[in-house]
């Protein structure tokens, strides 16, 4: 089961750089019990080594996320940016792209890492799904829509009530 609900997600981030990105949404775990404080360093350092900027359309997304042994309980953290934020490709680690949505993977088993991975790059192969995602107007809209995209079991939700289900 991934924990996500509105207090993991960051709405119109206003953030300098990609560390800063990955501070705010590593806090966000930390302040549920649901990641070591060391998450968002250990998160960062992973970035520098293994990048996880995509240059998807029409704007690039992030996945930053570290290894299995300071999450607590897997979750999943969400920044909308105001502005982007350089993070570096994936596939190309020289590469320089201008992210606008990352989304921050927290997961106690490998398996379910690569698997949450592959999700996520399904739904977010789609440009309208993405822009759909980033023009969300509250938190709570942010969690429903994708909890729905990502048929996320409802007992992980936290915010009291069911996922509305939106079509789009």
């Amino acid at each position: 089961m991934l924990t996500f609900n509105e207090k993991l997600v960051a709405l119109d981030l206003n953030a300098v750089d990609a560390r800063t990105v990955i501070e705010v949404l590593a806090g966000k775990l930390h302040s549920q019990g649901l990641v070591v404080a060391e998450y968002g360093e250990q998160t960062y350092a992973r970035e520098l080594v293994h990048p996880t900027g995509l240059p998807t359309q029409p704007f690039c997304i992030a996945f930053p996320h570290a290894d299995a042994e300071g999450v607590k309980e897997s979750s999943l953290a969400l920044a909308i940016l105001s502005k982007p934020v350089v993070f570096k490709n994936m596939g190309d680690p020289e590469e320089d792209l201008q992210v606008f949505l990352v989304l921050m993977l927290a997961n106690r088993n490998p398996e379910e890492q690569i698997q949450t991975l592959r999700n996520l790059a399904l739904l977010f192969g789609e440009p309208d799904k993405l822009s759909t995602l980033r023009e969300q107007s509250t938190a709570e809209k942010a969690v429903a829509w994708l909890r729905a995209k990502l048929q996320l079991d409802q007992s992980s939700f936290q915010a009291g009530q069911a996922p509305e289900r939106r079509a789009s």
